[in-house]
């Protein structure tokens, strides 16, 4: 009798333990939520490795598909911004890819990538373009983020590209508009002349070039509550015809996501 009662009271005892004792949660075993910053440099740790990081360039081996050897780059985040579209905040990056020992023609390459931020700071991937090629000697163009309308925002890329007897400067734009897509809307020259150019002509009298023509191409917000804000070009210098001085507007289609940008503003030299 005196064994079972002890018994009986074990026995109750670890049902008295059993029921004090909290179940485990379903969620204990899930990850953390990253927000923020943490957000972000888990993502591009994620696609580019441990090394990356939110300020300055890291280094990695990246395998060349044309050679299938290991190359060395040079990345790091060259555009950073946050941005309200129709109520929402994303994040803006691109990370660029610096080619080291790279031709006079191999291009650099940008990839952008926008992310959604929610209320508690948590991120998810909204649109990205990767790969987009830009710039000489293997360094990319340099990456600016600009606001294009009420309702857009943009990815501003400025690069230069020489060739014999010609130097040119151009400027493309890759704008998001709060949906899922990144849209490739188009480029222009912002500097062209050909000073290093020399036409001798038929009678043998040689001179350089009197091309110079500089783009300043800027959105023009004058009117802050269009969805989309038009270009205003300011044409200056010495063109094809003489001296000019002008002004332009250069409309967006959203029905195409471009600017309707005039083959005149794209030319490498006089026909």
């Amino acid at each position: 009798m005196f064994q079972k009662g002890v018994a009986l009271a074990i026995a109750a005892l670890l049902a008295a333990c059993q029921q004090g004792t909290p179940a485990p949660s379903a969620d204990a075993d899930k990850p953390p939520v990253l927000r923020h910053d943490d957000a972000v440099l888990a993502l591009l740790q994620q696609r580019y490795g441990a090394p990356s990081q939110l300020q300055g360039e890291w280094a990695q081996q990246l395998e060349d598909a044309g050679t299938g050897h290991a190359r060395p780059v040079r990345r790091d985040v060259c555009a950073d911004q946050s941005v309200v579209i129709s109520e929402s905040r994303y994040r803006m990056l691109a990370v660029c890819t610096h080619y080291d020992n790279a031709s006079s023609i191999e291009l650099g390459t940008s990839d952008f990538i926008v992310l959604r931020e929610a209320v508690d700071g948590s991120m998810q991937l909204a649109a990205e373009l990767s790969g987009r090629a830009s710039g000489a000697n293997g360094q990319p163009g340099s990456v600016t983020t600009v606001q294009v309308g009420a309702a857009a925002w943009a990815y501003q890329v400025d690069d230069e590209v020489l060739q014999i007897g010609a130097r040119m400067r151009n400027r493309s734009w890759v704008v998001f508009t709060g949906n899922d897509a990144l849209h490739d809307a188009g480029w222009l020259r912002t500097h062209l002349d050909d000073h290093n150019a020399v036409d001798c002509g038929s009678t043998g009298n040689c001179r350089n070039g009197s091309l110079d023509l500089n783009f300043d191409a800027v959105p023009d917000d004058s009117q802050a509550q269009l969805p989309y804000w038009p270009l205003r070009v300011h044409e200056t210098g010495r063109g094809c015809k003489g001296k000019v001085d002008a002004t332009h507007s250069i409309a967006y289609d959203p029905a195409q996501a471009r600017y309707q940008i005039p083959s005149t503003m794209q030319i490498e030299a006089c026909s």
